[in-house]
């Protein structure tokens, strides 16, 4: 099994007082997944000697841009040196000395910072409220700022892969400052809440014979009658009385009763396929390029839902299992929209966060591995070097290449 870890510059710059990149790959690993795009954040790091509880610089590069990205402008970390490598130049220079493969995890279009600068860049949801977080990758400005990064990171020598994150649509539910909201929305109230009807949206709906408006309504319907008119000491209802786990299947029988909303995927279908032939003209052959996806079609996270991804041409298909149970995984892996990765030509990547309640013993690292192989995946991420201490990291990789 191939074995791999989430990092930041910052855990580098630190890991020389724990035996450096040597130690990762005398225990095990193969590979370092680099954040080179990442958003704010409040981390309990266990080891870092610098600082033990972080904040995380919002919406920041941790290599030096130098394409044509248009209005949008990256903002260089205060990891970046005015002069010298910058982190991302420095891991892949030391790296293969060590055995270790270097990947580019680049989280695209979750960044406040842009957000709040360019507001009108953003999701804009049924109510024409902005989600400050999430640049909307159907806007021409976002696609040029995506495609301009994995330029930037493509011309790294030493770089072995570019993984994607926050390819597609942010939703409604991914954290954001301190969440407060009376509901949890979940199935179609969740998707009501993170449509987006920017004006290039609506345009690639029309190109769908959708009609926006139509959809739009009945987002505005699903939204009132479960929030603006339903009771916060009662649980969510289901929708239209529809089952969410049919509609994430694809069902017909199901999807009639949302006949207004089906333009919407198609359309997001549409402009994912057209970023991501964009994106591969930039990647130079040899260079692995991955998107991290999700098996549920209604799906608003970080991850691309599977069945958007018809077009994206990736080479490799992340699964992240951050806050999933062994059940959980088991349930990721079995879902029914996993059959359109089974493309031999693009190999599969699992990722997990080994922490309780989720993982609490060998027994649950063992299993993850065996099931992970059962399913045609050849390598494990582990999230993340700066969370975990040397105990866990060292337990994780001794069970998963054993």
């Amino acid at each position: 099994m191939h074995l791999a870890i989430y990092a930041h510059p910052f855990d580098l710059a630190a890991l020389g007082s724990h035996g450096g990149l040597s130690r990762l790959a005398d225990l095990g690993f193969r590979e370092i997944a680099m954040a080179t795009s990442y958003h704010d954040g409040r981390w309990l790091q266990p080891w870092n000697p610098e600082a033990r509880v972080r904040f995380l610089e919002d919406g920041t590069v941790h290599f030096r841009p130098g394409a044509d990205y248009g209005v949008l402008r990256p903002l260089a970390s205060s990891s970046v040196p005015a002069r010298g490598p910058s982190p991302l130049e420095r891991l892949c220079a030391e790296a293969p000395k060590a055995g270790l493969r270097v990947r580019a995890w680049n989280v695209c279009t979750h960044n406040s910072r842009l957000g709040l600068l360019h507001p009108e860049l953003c999701i804009e949801n049924a109510f024409g409220d902005r989600l400050c977080y999430a640049l909307c990758p159907a806007q021409p400005a976002v696609q040029q700022y995506v495609v301009s990064m994995v330029h930037d990171l493509a011309g790294h020598e030493g770089l072995a892969a570019i993984e994607l994150e926050a390819f597609g649509w942010m939703g409604w539910k991914h954290s954001s400052h301190h969440d407060k909201a009376s509901f949890v929305p979940r199935g179609l109230l969740d998707y009501a809440l993170s449509l987006c009807f920017c004006e290039p949206c609506r345009t690639r709906m029309q190109a769908e014979d959708g009609d926006p408006e139509a959809t739009r309504a009945w987002a505005l319907d699903q939204i009132e009658r479960a929030v603006e008119h339903a009771d916060a000491m009662a649980p969510t209802p289901v929708l239209d009385g529809i089952d969410a786990r049919r509609w994430d299947a694809g069902d017909p029988a199901t999807l009639v009763a949302e006949a207004a909303i089906l333009p919407a995927r198609s359309a997001r279908i549409a402009t994912l396929a057209a970023l991501g032939r964009a994106v591969r003209q930039v990647v130079p052959s040899g260079l692995t390029c991955a998107v991290q996806v999700h098996p549920q079609a209604l799906f608003t996270g970080s991850q691309v839902p599977i069945a958007q991804t018809q077009g994206l041409r990736a080479d490799e298909h992340v699964l992240t299992a951050y806050g999933e149970s062994m059940d959980g995984i088991r349930k990721l892996l079995a879902g029914e929209t996993m059959f359109l990765l089974d493309d031999p030509q693009h190999r599969r990547r699992l990722c997990i966060w080994p922490k309780a309640p989720q993982f609490t013993g060998d027994a649950d690292l063992e299993q993850v591995r065996d099931l992970a192989a059962a399913h045609g995946i050849g390598a494990i991420a582990i999230y993340h070097l700066g969370l975990l201490p040397w105990r866990t990291i060292e337990r994780v990789a001794r069970v998963l290449t054993g």
